[in-house]
């Protein structure tokens, strides 16, 4: 969970479906493809969760989270036996998994209570907020953070969760009459161990103290700085926490996205050209002499050092390729592109020092003061 290249992931995803790099007003046409998205989930939200006054989930959601709540906070007994019948929904062998890891079996059914509890004022808070910078902390409190700290708190508990899927004893497909064949197979071809590795890096690279912070505290107000960063841009502030100011670079990106077309080019060669262009934008982000200061004070800090050096380490490297390579073979018969390449040079700008050396030292400077304090 790297703090400096999440704060424009989601605004870049979204942009290559609505936006044109040739319109004039391109942040203006963001803006308003955002707040239709914003105005579906509002409308959503409120025809199909909530009740009429907002108060509390609609009774039809209350029923079904009642049904679920006797699945994934079940009634411990003394006896080991299992009921596949009671245990409909995850099966004994989810269950057993569970219980092996102690007081962190506890963990799923504390956070499903989380969700149901604080699921209304929530909604109606990320319905109502006016700032983009408010929806991102909501969403981050409500959803992300509990998550984070569950997880680092009991990272076993995705070894459980795998072993759920693998080993899936729940009797949902009888229910629902349904064949589970294409759900075995999907099952069998997963490379669950370099799954596993990934994810496991993933929370290792979020987790514990840096600098005597709390690495999920500090990354989630980083996060929270990234919807800073769209009320700014939307607000025409030409700041450093400000896409205007690297719209030459974004309307670039969105170029060169929008002319991939895997029927005339090979996967590697896309993979190149978005790298590539992805390379020369973050170093406008990230180096730019004049907003490099506030960029490191902003999203760079002992807890992200950390966590970009774990999620570009060589183990997790070697994972990223293998797990490529198992989802391609989910859709094609052909090898997989080898894009080792393409990879390793994306990931290099995950050693800031070093990526923006030429520019500033502003990285490396936080890089000494780390270490210093780790010795």
């Amino acid at each position: 969970s790297s703090g400096i290249n999440a704060e424009y992931g989601a605004v870049l995803i979204i942009s290559c479906f609505v936006l044109s790099a040739a319109q004039d007003d391109m942040f203006g046409t963001l803006e308003e493809s955002m707040s239709a998205g914003l105005d579906w989930i509002a409308n959503m939200t409120r025809e199909n969760l909530l009740s009429d006054d907002g108060s509390s989930f609609k009774p039809s959601i209350n029923t079904m989270m009642v049904l679920v709540e006797a699945q994934i906070c079940p009634v411990e007994s003394s006896s080991k036996k299992c009921s596949r019948d009671e245990n409909w929904l995850f099966g004994c062998n989810c269950r057993k998994g569970f219980r092996a890891l102690g007081e962190c079996k506890k963990k799923p059914c504390q956070l499903f209570r989380h969700f149901r509890d604080n699921g209304p004022d929530s909604l109606n808070n990320f319905i109502n907020a006016e700032s983009y910078e408010d929806r991102y902390r909501i969403l981050l409190d409500y959803i992300v953070n509990p998550i984070s700290r569950a997880l680092c708190e009991c990272p076993g508990m995705i070894g459980a969760a795998i072993n759920c899927a693998r080993k899936y004893d729940g009797t949902v497909f009888e229910m629902a009459e349904l064949p589970r064949t294409r759900f075995d197979r999907i099952v069998k071809e997963v490379d669950w161990k370099t799954l596993k590795t990934v994810l496991l890096g993933f929370v290792k690279a979020g987790c514990g103290e840096r600098n005597g912070k709390d690495c999920v505290t500090e990354m989630s107000g980083m996060y929270t700085l990234a919807g800073r960063v769209l009320d700014n841009t939307f607000n025409g502030e030409d700041v450093c926490l400000s896409m205007i100011r690297f719209e030459e670079q974004f309307r670039e990106y969105l170029q060169t996205i929008s002319s991939f077309d895997t029927e005339t080019q090979s996967i590697k060669s896309i993979a190149n050209k978005f790298v590539d262009v992805t390379v020369d934008m973050e170093r406008e982000v990230l180096c730019e002499p004049n907003c490099a200061e506030e960029m490191s004070d902003s999203f760079y800090s002992c807890c992200t050092k950390h966590a970009l050096e774990v999620i570009s380490s060589k183990p997790m490297r070697k994972a990223y390729l293998k797990m490529f390579k198992n989802v391609w073979s989910f859709f094609s018969e052909e090898a997989a592109p080898n894009l080792s390449s393409p990879l390793k040079k994306y990931l290099s700008i995950l050693d800031l020092d070093s990526f923006c050396g030429d520019r500033t030292d502003v990285y490396g400077v936080k890089n000494e003061q780390c270490d210093a304090l780790e010795a």
